[in-house]
């Protein structure tokens, strides 16, 4: 697998690179596999009593040429939030190891639990929206001002061969075809969040996993998509179906959910705004996106040549395309 090969090859890397002697690294270290996403595979790097988490990216989602640099940044910038991972090395040349390398802090803790974190969450997720953002975001950033002709454009791109696909069954294809037509006719919605503009950091991909929680701090974790948009993305994707049963069997109770947005309400910096409204309108837009992203990623784990290949992750993606669990998504969406 790749992330076996690759451990011989980053520690060639570590030897050769002279710029990691001023984070201490020589040869007195260990280097270990931690985990694995879709787009990128994790070291823990340790020497003496420091330690480091090693990132070596394979893929972007946001078809970046320069992805990791994309993630550098952003963490860079994040980091006056306090709940963000701190970073300390990039290296985007892909001479050595063909891939973007990023070095960041080592967090201890777990994985956020919804039943147990859920004001941890609310908190995370104030601290990154009340950041003021400026000019030098919106140029170094990608911006989303339409996030409904995005989230219809980003999925048809996504079920482009899904469609026409000889391994899916009709039924599915149906599915995508109405869900799509639903969302396109819906379309002028979007005119609210224009015509109202709101901006923040998203993350845009809010998964349990993705947040870290320590015996007295906590953070959000795996910047590799981020964006800058309404707040009603994060928000949206962190209390929807899709995203709580992706690691977990747990769905949010409707007494969880307003429990969530009046914490998030009284602790945002900026004020009490109309979140509810948007998250509500936005969340057709988000299950779009997100059961478009499985029907590609099936078809993606056919291919020989994919480079990860994560079998829960592939259980999980069938699970969602179940034509049942495609269905009951959809009820009372408009």
């Amino acid at each position: 697998m790749l992330k076996d090969e690759l451990i011989y090859k980053i520690k060639d890397y570590i030897s050769e690179n002279k710029e990691l002697r001023a984070l201490g690294i020589d040869e007195n270290y260990s280097i270990r596999f931690l985990a694995q996403g879709e787009y990128n595979i994790n070291y823990v790097l340790e020497y003496d009593d420091k330690k480091y988490v090693f990132r070596v990216n394979t893929g972007s989602q946001l078809e970046l040429e320069h992805q990791i640099l994309y993630e550098f940044n952003v963490l860079r910038r994040l980091h006056i939030s306090q709940v963000t991972p701190k970073v300390y090395y990039v290296d985007d040349r892909r001479k050595f190891l063909n891939y973007g390398i990023l070095i960041m802090e080592f967090l201890k803790g777990k994985p956020l639990n919804y039943k147990t974190d859920l004001e941890k969450a609310a908190d995370i997720f104030c601290k990154i929206h009340s950041l003021d953002l400026n000019e030098k975001d919106e140029k170094n950033f990608i911006v989303e001002n339409k996030i409904f002709s995005s989230r219809v454009l980003e999925s048809k791109k996504w079920l482009k061969d899904f469609m026409v696909s000889p391994l899916v069954k009709k039924e599915q294809k149906h599915f995508f075809y109405k869900f799509l037509q639903q969302a396109e006719s819906n379309i002028y919605g979007e005119k609210y969040f224009i015509e109202d503009k709101w901006h923040v950091i998203n993350n845009t991909e809010v998964n349990s996993n993705n947040f870290i929680i320590g015996e007295k701090n906590y953070y959000l974790i795996d910047w590799e998509k981020p964006v800058i948009s309404d707040p009603c993305q994060d928000l949206t994707q962190f209390l929807a179906r899709t995203t709580t049963l992706w690691k977990s069997s747990y769905v949010f109770h409707e007494e969880e959910i307003n429990r969530f947005f009046t914490i998030y309400e009284n602790t945002l910096k900026k004020g009490k705004k109309d979140i509810r409204e948007r998250v509500h309108m936005y969340a057709p837009y988000l299950y779009l996106r997100a059961l478009s992203w499985c029907a590609y990623a099936w078809l993606q784990y056919r291919n020989p040549k994919k480079d990860i290949k994560n079998e829960d992750t592939l259980k999980k993606i069938e699970e969602y395309l179940n034509l049942d669990f495609l269905e009951s998504l959809k009820v009372n969406l408009w």
